[in-house]
């Protein structure tokens, strides 16, 4: 039978890098995060000819593309390939004796401004999806949009002296909406529509190195109530979902009711997110990606659907391949 193992094919500022540089990687990582932050690739490597310390120094802004490939996964022959998408070099270091050394990027877009860049702006009459094409175009990105339904309208919205990322990140969380930019799209979509869906894959404990579970309840609500004025009235409304007692009180600007019951439905499935959570460490399997649900059988009570908040993705030089999994349960 065929030996089960991974390694990465790189693409370094364009060029294919895997043959030339794969005898000095020591272990490669791809993180990646459901939302809220963006996918890293960092490498580790040894350095004992001086090249990398060399002619080959990094050079921040360099770019990388990475795509893991997994040989005789479950049986010979089983054969899987995970893109993992485009980086641009962000860090490196290097370190002695033995000479080694450490890249690590981040998949932000090439114009850094998406990220650095403070803008103040009012939009107006505007959809979620048409903030984020203009956002994207501005980034030299595209939008890719994941999200059921007709987009509705925001009458206004102030971008105050934020950055492009951090001032749509933060209105999609407002909306119970994910992002994250990866392989050089704005990814949008509903994380509790995600979480509706079938499991990927079945975790059985024989799968698991490793694995431990943890429970709270604080910070979690049964309901939630949200007061706003009204534009046109400029009376107190409250607007409520669910009951019980504990209810999440929120105030702020809203457009209508409607406009408010999806903000304070968001926030509350953004609390109890992650009440019960799930980490294991099992072997590498690279047709898992985050926001997918895996089934965990065999752990008693703790079995469940889980939705995977982050996946970090380890492959050693030497074809290793185990992934480490950080998930909450699906309260269903």
């Amino acid at each position: 039978m065929n030996t089960r193992r991974a390694y990465v094919d790189l693409i370094y500022n364009g060029t294919a890098a895997t043959a030339e540089i794969s005898g000095f990687v020591t272990d490669i990582s791809y993180t990646d995060p459901a939302s809220g932050e963006a996918d890293s690739l960092d490498i580790t490597l040894q350095d004992r000819d001086r090249r990398w310390t060399g002619a080959w120094i990094p050079v921040a802004g360099d770019t990388l593309a990475a795509t893991i490939r997994a040989l005789n996964c479950q049986y010979s022959g089983d054969n899987r390939i995970l893109p993992c998408g485009f980086f641009i070099v962000d860090s490196f270091s290097f370190s002695g004796w033995p000479v080694s050394g450490s890249i690590s990027a981040i998949s932000t877009p090439l114009d850094s401004s998406f990220t650095t860049t403070q803008r103040t702006k009012t939009w107006e009459n505007v959809t979620i999806k048409e903030i984020g094409t203009e956002i994207a175009g501005h980034a030299g990105i595209a939008l890719a949009w994941d999200v059921e339904g007709d987009p509705f309208t925001i009458k206004s919205v102030e971008q105050s002296e934020q950055t492009d990322c951090e001032f749509y990140m933060n209105l999609c969380n407002t909306y119970g909406l994910a992002m994250k930019v990866y392989a050089q799209k704005i990814v949008v979509y509903d994380r509790e529509a995600y979480k509706k869906k079938g499991a990927a894959a079945v975790l059985s404990p024989s799968s698991m190195k490793s694995w431990s579970w943890q429970q709270d309840q604080a910070g979690t609500y049964t309901g939630g109530e949200f007061t706003y004025t009204s534009p046109a009235t400029e009376k107190e409304i409250k607007v409520t979902v669910g009951k019980g007692s504990r209810i999440l009180k929120q105030s702020g600007k809203a457009d209508s009711k409607a406009d408010a019951e999806r903000k304070i439905k968001a926030a509350v499935a953004k609390a109890n997110h992650g009440k019960t959570k799930l980490s294991a460490t099992i072997v590498g399997n690279a047709s898992l990606v985050a926001s997918q649900c895996v089934q965990v059988v065999g752990l008693g009570k703790l079995s469940g659907k889980y939705y995977i908040d982050t996946i970090t993705h380890n492959v050693s030089g030497s074809g290793g391949y185990t992934m480490d999994l950080e998930m909450s349960l699906v309260e269903e």
